[in-house]
Formats: C-alpha cells, structure tokens, sequence
C-alpha cells in the first residue's frame, strides 16, 4: 500500500511499484548477472515462460517480470513480484545485488512502472523491445548502466564483466562447451 494506505493503480504499494520500476529499466544490463553464460540466452526465448521481451505483467508467464498474489489475496494485490530470466547458473548472490541496486534506483528516482503487457503472450506485440538475445548484449548494457555501476562498485562490475567476456570467448572457441555444461552442472 501507498504511504497514504491505498496501492497504486497496479495494486502494489508505492515503494514496491518503484522498487520493481528500478529493476525493469535496469533489466538489460542485469541479465549479465541473472543470466551469465552464453547458454542461457538459449533458455530466454518466446513462448517458454523465461521472459524474452521487456515487459512486465500481471500474473502473465511469458513476461520476464511479473506479479503474482497468492489465492486469498483481496483485490488482485500485489503480494510479491517474480523475475523469470534468473538463470540457474548464476551466482545468486550477485543476481540478488544487481536486483537490489536497480531497485533502490527506482526508489531514489521514484521510477513509475509502465503500463503492464495483457494477459496474452508478448511475442505478439511489436511495440515490445526484446531482451537481449546473448551474453555480449547484456555485457554491453551493463557497461553502459553508470547507475549500476556507482551502487554495485566499479571494482565488482569490472571483474564481472571480465569474466562475462572470458566466458563469451571461450564458448566461441569450444564448440563441446555447452554439452560439457551438462556434466559439470
């Protein structure tokens, strides 16, 4: 609920909508921590409920960032929100301070979230930007993100993407690399 006692538009409160703001303008360049090795830009694709297109929705699978309410929740309130690009072989540490940082952005800034894709699958919508489809775009985004880069630390995102970039160049120079990932995860 909004300091006042009442939510906001979408059923959340007032923090929580700018909380969530944060982390859909950061969401690009986040994906180098939520989604760090070139495979799992394999996983982010349409239709598959992983959120490939930059949106957010209402307790709709296919939006990378959703919310949800539990059954018995009045009103459609909002009760938490889902990420649906985290991928299982992130560090969840960094993936949780890279969500953190984009969302106290969208607290200093008091970001207002925009309006949330229908209940239908985005693939369908043109208008939708679509998320980065490989490691080398998320890195991009996230050395351009000055934002990120002033909360998490210069230092931390500098090793980040040093790594981000040894992994991108190992997967091109070693075809049996994701079929290895199978063995070793």
């Amino acid at each position: 609920m909004a300091s006042d006692g009442s939510e906001t538009q979408y059923g959340m409160s007032e923090v929580g909508e700018n909380f969530m703001a944060g982390v859909f303008s950061h969401l690009p360049a986040i994906l180098a921590f939520l989604a760090p090795l070139p495979n799992s830009y394999d996983r982010i694709q349409p239709n598959t409920w992983s959120g490939a297109y930059l949106c957010w929705g209402k307790e709709n699978r296919e939006a990378p960032l959703r919310t949800a309410s539990p059954p018995g929740v009045l009103n459609g309130l909002v009760s938490n929100f889902e990420i649906k690009s985290f991928d299982g072989c992130a560090n969840p540490h960094l993936g949780l301070a890279a969500i953190m940082a984009a969302g106290i952005d969208g607290l200093r800034r008091s970001l207002r979230l925009p309006k949330p894709t229908a209940e239908t699958n985005p693939s369908g919508d043109d208008s939708l930007a679509r998320l980065p489809i490989e490691l080398s775009e998320s890195v991009e985004a996230l050395e351009k993100d000055e934002v990120l880069k002033a909360i998490i630390g210069e230092n931390l995102l500098t090793a980040v993407v040093g790594v981000r970039k040894a992994e991108i160049e190992y997967y091109s120079k070693n075809s049996e690399a994701s079929k290895n990932l199978i063995h070793r995860y």
